[in-house]
């Protein structure tokens, strides 16, 4: 077992990362969140996990439309993949994109200019207030420490209709190497790679997040015995998944 823990750090750093800060540069700030759409295309798992389990779920449940709400959408690359998607398979989504950075919702909103089934929003999520079928998150609740997640998973269950699915990043070493390997062949001239390795850094052991699930709404209101499931999946490469879900 002590072998095994040397694999990852021991505990989640809260050093602050470069994009999070309101006086970074902004050009470096735009370049990172346009390489977000290569880092979650290459790295995140996010387009098979919104195809399992939220367009194969609409189809399985023979449902043409629903609402979501892309908590930390950053420059909006993944609601736009998942409205295409979603549209190659007969089905229509109206996409909230939540951010709080005015530089990032400046970008985000010249990304979706013409895209009318997507709004972005300007709010902290703790301030949300709405009701949307599915709550997704992409490499956001690294951004948050213990106790705002555990708000967050709260706050989720009371907006959320359907579904939660929320991918973070795995705390480890092998992460760590894997994406210093990759940014330095990819990723330049932005925040990616320093703000990368941060974020693994402040990344989640699988047992931490159920944890923090089993302390939740999702697992401990009256209504979460009888109509909710939540679990917590690792994918490769070094991702965590937290899936919540209604009925």
């Amino acid at each position: 077992m002590r072998l095994f823990s040397r694999w990852y750090p021991a505990q989640r750093s809260s050093a602050p990362e470069l994009m999070d800060d309101p006086g970074s540069d902004r050009l470096q700030l735009e370049q990172t969140l346009g390489q977000f759409r290569l880092v979650n295309l290459l790295l995140s798992r996010i387009r098979s996990l919104l195809r399992r389990y939220v367009l194969r779920d609409m189809l399985a449940r023979g449902v043409t439309h629903a609402t979501v709400l892309d908590v930390g959408a950053g420059g909006c690359d993944v609601a736009l993949w998942l409205l295409r998607a979603a549209e190659r398979r007969g089905l229509s989504l109206s996409i909230s994109c939540l951010d709080h950075d005015r530089r990032v919702l400046a970008y985000a909103r010249r990304q979706v200019a013409e895209e009318p089934a997507i709004e972005v929003l300007d709010s902290s999520v703790f301030d949300i207030r709405g009701q949307w079928d599915y709550v997704i998150c992409n490499h956001f609740l690294h951004h948050l420490n213990d106790q705002q997640v555990g708000r967050f998973l709260d706050l989720s269950y009371q907006i959320c209709g359907r579904r939660l699915l929320a991918n973070d990043l795995l705390r480890s070493h092998w992460s760590l190497f894997g994406f210093r390997v990759f940014a330095a062949l990819l990723l330049h001239n932005s925040f990616a790679r320093s703000d990368g390795v941060l974020s693994i850094k402040r990344g989640f052991r699988p047992h931490e997040l159920q944890r923090m699930v089993e302390r939740s709404a999702w697992t401990n209101s009256p209504q979460s015995h009888t109509d909710t499931t939540a679990r917590v999946l690792r994918l490769a490469p070094g991702r965590v998944v937290i899936v919540a879900s209604r009925g």
